[in-house]
């Protein structure tokens, strides 16, 4: 069943998001724009076997701005979600409490790649639309910390200081 993941990986995933304007460097997708980037990463559990295979899909907007001063490094050649912001799996955007794509012996494999076309089209692809300016990112991640939905306080503040939101940065 690996070999039929890699297959999906390779051959059935990538056009969906060329169509979309993404690059993919192994299982990362990645949308670039000037300061920032939508990612998406492919993740394989650690727990498949030769009979069963499941991944599921990780989403985030990358930016550089948060290299130098968080990460004390210089910014990845290729955008990726390890180091997003408003990090979210599909489970979440879907509103379910997890979801994997399940590849095993008896599957029905048109009926998991229309599953992935599907999700990815109508739910990866429609949440990214939100995020076109890194005001539209900014805003949504005032709105999340609104919420109590932290991922590091530090970001905020240096999106907003690096775009000039000194006010906000403040705060």
């Amino acid at each position: 069943m690996e070999d039929v993941l890699k297959q999906i990986i390779k051959d059935d995933i990538p056009p969906l998001f060329k169509a979309k304007g993404f690059k993919k460097k192994g299982n990362h997708f990645a949308k670039i724009f000037p300061d920032f980037a939508w990612v998406v990463n492919i993740q394989i559990s650690k727990w498949n076997s030769k009979e069963d295979v499941e991944f599921t899909f990780n989403t985030g907007i990358f930016t550089d701005k948060l290299y130098g001063p968080f990460y004390k490094e210089d910014p990845p050649k290729f955008p990726t979600e390890d180091n997003s912001v408003l990090k979210i799996r599909i489970s979440e955007l879907k509103n379910e409490p997890e979801t994997w794509y399940k590849i095993g012996l008896s599957s029905n494999l048109d009926a998991i790649k229309r599953e992935v076309q599907s999700d990815l089209q109508n739910v990866v692809f429609p949440y990214f639309e939100k995020f076109q300016t890194i005001e539209d990112v900014i805003q949504e991640m005032k709105r999340k910390e609104e919420q109590g939905w932290y991922e590091c306080p530090h970001f905020l503040t240096i999106l907003c200081n690096s775009y000039g939101y000194n006010n906000e940065a403040n705060k």
